[in-house]
């Protein structure tokens, strides 16, 4: 059921989550990071006697799914962060699922939306919290945390090799009030950093997965999601960074050594050479994806 509406974010690797995913018609699915719900979208016609339970950390995008997918009767969502996936499964006595998918890339939604501080360009804010009610932002640890601490946290999440020199620009320079001028503080740092890839990315990334706790969020996510699953079931996790990636293909390597399932791809799948030309934010994706031992 398409809807028209003008979404900010195309759904990656759509065929090949669909191909590895091998849904039946009363297949119990859990988008674990449902954005827009453009995943979400594909799955519920193709599983009209089963149920897909959409979650979101971030109320405001899950709105938007929610009006989305308003005319499928086989969806249900759900306001909560991806790592809550077992206790959820468990308290509200839901089947265990068939397959979970779980889209660890920040949308163009947040990107493109002003006022959420993770864009580049973005002069209204410096905030970078997927869910508003939490409590630091990003204006905060620019603006109070000491130099050595900032350079920890560039360093550490962003793998950001200049991450030194940053920090002292951020604090030579801060106040800060939004993510545009964020970004011009960290380009006056690496200017000859040359081709796609923004001067900033790094340290954004850094700032984002910091803020929203996201690689403890990952680490916590993973067993939950793999204990749950029913026996044959399949877990689609897509990364973004190297941190994401590597979390994930440990995980899922000594979880297959351990005789809980099996790797369904020895190596991660990445978007067709069309895909990344048609849609450049795919261009980083990495998907892995692991079956759960029947």
């Amino acid at each position: 059921m398409e809807t028209g509406a003008p979404y900010f974010h195309t759904p990656i690797m759509l065929a090949e989550i669909l191909e590895i995913a091998a849904l039946k018609k009363d297949s119990f699915v859990i988008d674990c990071t449902c954005g827009e719900g453009g995943h979400s979208e594909k799955f519920a016609p193709l599983i009209p006697d089963g149920r897909l339970l959409c979650i979101d950390r971030d109320p405001s995008i899950l709105e938007i799914a929610h009006a989305r997918l308003s005319g499928f009767t086989n969806v249900g969502f759900m306001h909560t962060r991806f790592d809550r996936i077992g206790e959820i499964v468990r308290e509200n006595e839901f089947p265990a699922p068939d397959f979970i998918l779980a889209d660890l890339g920040i949308s163009m939604f947040h990107m493109k939306t002003p006022g959420r501080g993770i864009s580049y360009t973005d002069t209204q804010s410096l905030d970078m919290r997927l869910d508003t009610s939490e409590k630091i932002n990003a204006l905060t640890v620019i603006n109070t945390f000491k130099e050595t601490e900032i350079a920890d946290i560039i360093y550490k999440y962003g793998e950001e090799f200049e991450a030194r020199k940053i920090a002292r620009e951020i604090v030579r320079s801060r106040p800060f009030y939004n993510a545009a001028d964020l970004a011009d503080a960290v380009r006056k740092v690496k200017r000859h950093n040359k081709g796609r890839i923004h001067p900033a990315t790094q340290t954004f990334q850094a700032l984002r997965v910091y803020i929203n706790r996201e690689l403890d969020q990952l680490e916590a996510f993973l067993p939950e999601a793999v204990s749950v699953l029913k026996p044959g079931g399949r877990i689609v996790v897509m990364s973004f960074h190297s941190l994401e990636d590597r979390t994930v293909k440990l995980f899922f390597r000594e979880t297959a050594k351990n005789e809980l399932g099996t790797l369904v791809m020895k190596k991660p799948l990445v978007p067709s050479p069309r895909e990344m030309r048609e849609n450049p934010s795919a261009r980083s994706t990495k998907l892995r994806a692991f079956e759960k031992r029947i």
